[in-house]
């Protein structure tokens, strides 16, 4: 009697257990199903996601606007800040490049920079050549065996190093413009900061370019780039009357 009621208990187990099984194979299959879903949608989500980042922004202008205070905890740093009394305003970067004299000197800087040294290395080659060509063309005339082996591995030396610096060049050049793009942001990093210090306006100053800015739309009220310029040029040129 045991002995069937033992059994009785295992055959549940065991059909619970294929239950149980079954059930976990149909959401395996059900997951399965939706990731190709999710994968084809990743565009779709991508952009909502921009969306709502620019409905995001848009809304907590409208809040500043009408003078809503709204209250948000940062756990971490154990603040809260009233979105109501932010400030906020935005510098367009591409106007920067364009219009800070500072930058357009420097991109004139480095494009002649450039010119010069592909024109030097262009030069060098082409003299290179032209002794390579007289030099054959005289078969090494009034020049002895061993004349003629030196003068030869002086080309190949002179074609190894022109290689050399036909590679190396332009790497050389492009850490050169980083670290001439790094100084400009500094010095127009520093001067935002000094600027707001001073006028204490803002809370908030975000970039906006056309082509990689964080923010889809700003309303062109909050725009202080003119400013900006102006005090960026009013500085670089009395450090150049310094000088």
């Amino acid at each position: 009697m045991e002995e069937n009621i033992n059994i009785n208990h295992t055959e549940e187990q065991v059909n619970s257990v294929n239950t149980s099984a079954n059930q976990d194979a149909d959401e395996i299959k059900s997951i399965n199903n939706v990731a190709p879903a999710v994968k084809n949608n990743k565009g779709l989500l991508i952009a909502a996601l921009l969306v709502a980042c620019a409905a995001l922004i848009v809304g907590v202008i409208a809040l500043c606007k009408k003078g809503t205070n709204v209250t948000e905890t940062k756990v971490k740093a154990e603040k809260v800040v009233q979105a109501g009394n932010l400030k906020i305003a935005y510098i367009n970067t591409d106007t920067i490049m364009a219009q800070y004299e500072y930058a357009v000197e420097m991109q004139k800087d480095l494009q002649a920079k450039q010119s010069q040294i592909e024109n030097s290395l262009k030069n060098q080659y082409t003299q290179l050549q032209k002794e390579e060509q007289e030099y054959l063309k005289n078969g090494g005339m009034n020049m002895t065996r061993t004349q003629q082996e030196a003068k030869e591995k002086e080309f190949q030396k002179r074609e190894q190093q022109l290689s050399q610096a036909m590679q190396q060049q332009p790497a050389q050049f492009q850490q050169e413009v980083a670290q001439q793009n790094e100084k400009l942001l500094n010095a127009v990093l520093a001067f935002v900061k000094d600027y707001n210090s001073k006028h204490d306006k803002y809370n908030i100053i975000l970039s906006m370019s056309k082509y990689n800015g964080p923010a889809l739309y700003i309303d062109e009220g909050m725009d202080i780039t003119d400013e900006i310029v102006k005090g960026l040029n009013e500085e670089h040129r009395a450090l150049k009357k310094d000088k």
